[in-house]
């Protein structure tokens, strides 16, 4: 039987990196064709569920894997399933009842008590690989940008930014921006650090290469709001730092990324921490493997 997967996309890059991420492990377990299907408002969702219908699959095999990241995506999905059949694998906590989808991969912090359909997770899945052979004297800046969990200040992140590198001369260091950074702060960072960093702006350079460059690089600091990023970095092996934020809330990412620092998997920026040297990261973030090693197990990947 052909191995058909539907990713249901918001066009988020966070919940892109997380359903990418497993349909890639799931890609190396066996042989299967994904399809990438942009979801639709939510009134569409809804007359295609009441109608039976999904006519963005109209000319698309059937789907034996139906997988969505983000809450946009969760209608679609119930949609797509009862007009084409097909197991709904649903990564983060739905906004809708559990027992709607066949399995849902749930972080740990989310604390969902024990069901049969669900999967828990220590952290967001990613395509991310590890990578023990990094190239030396490689540095890279992660930057986020405005959430409701923290309060941004550019003049701080990048007072921050200017403190790593005067302390780390040997390394050779780039920034990558992200869609919810504010547009004045890579100029600001260019302006207060001149030829010192080499510059990516998320508008002119994809996901995949981004992902090769968290691949290949040794340290890595990333702003405390990006969980995703956080994630992906510790995923390819590299030692991860956290730029600091004031904490506006104590929401799920400051109770993950706690987490992560009481089992030393994150380096502070502090005045204790005076050479700025990263901790190295062991080699335990694979979700994305173990996740689709899982559902091989429950027999849906046969």
């Amino acid at each position: 039987m052909t191995f058909n997967i539907w990713r249901l996309s918001d066009g988020k890059s966070g919940h892109e990196s997380q359903s990418i991420g497993l349909c890639s492990a799931i890609q190396k377990i066996r042989t299967c064709r994904r399809f990438d299907i942009p979801v639709q408002n939510k009134r569409n969702c809804l007359r295609n569920l009441f109608f039976k219908t999904y006519p963005q699959g109209k000319h698309l095999p059937d789907p034996t894997l139906i997988i969505g990241a983000g809450h946009s995506t969760h209608l679609s999905m119930l949609a797509a399933q009862r007009a084409r059949k097909g197991y709904t694998v649903v990564l983060m906590k739905p906004s809708l009842p559990i027992s709607f989808f066949d399995f849902c991969l749930i972080a740990k912090h989310d604390h969902i008590s024990d069901k049969n359909n669900v999967i828990v997770t220590k952290g967001a899945l990613n395509p991310v690989q590890f990578n023990k052979k990094k190239v030396d004297g490689s540095g890279l800046f992660m930057i986020g940008g405005l959430s409701k969990d923290y309060h941004w200040s550019n003049s701080s992140i990048i007072e921050q930014i200017i403190t790593i590198i005067a302390n780390n001369p040997d390394i050779n260091w780039t920034i990558a921006d992200s869609m919810r950074t504010p547009q004045t702060f890579l100029d600001e960072v260019n302006r207060q650090t001149g030829e010192n960093i080499k510059i990516l702006r998320c508008s002119e350079t994809s996901s995949a290469e981004i992902h090769k460059l968290i691949y290949n690089t040794k340290n890595v600091w990333v702003t405390r709001d990006s969980i995703s990023m956080i994630y992906e970095s510790l995923s390819s092996g590299a030692a991860v730092g956290l730029i600091d934020l004031p904490q506006n809330k104590d929401g799920r990412t400051h109770k993950s990324i706690n987490s992560l620092i009481k089992e030393g998997h994150l380096t502070l920026l502090s005045r204790e921490n005076t050479t700025l040297k990263l901790t190295s990261n062991p080699p335990i973030f694979n979700e994305a493997h173990r996740c689709a090693e899982i559902l091989l197990n429950r027999g849906i990947l046969k």
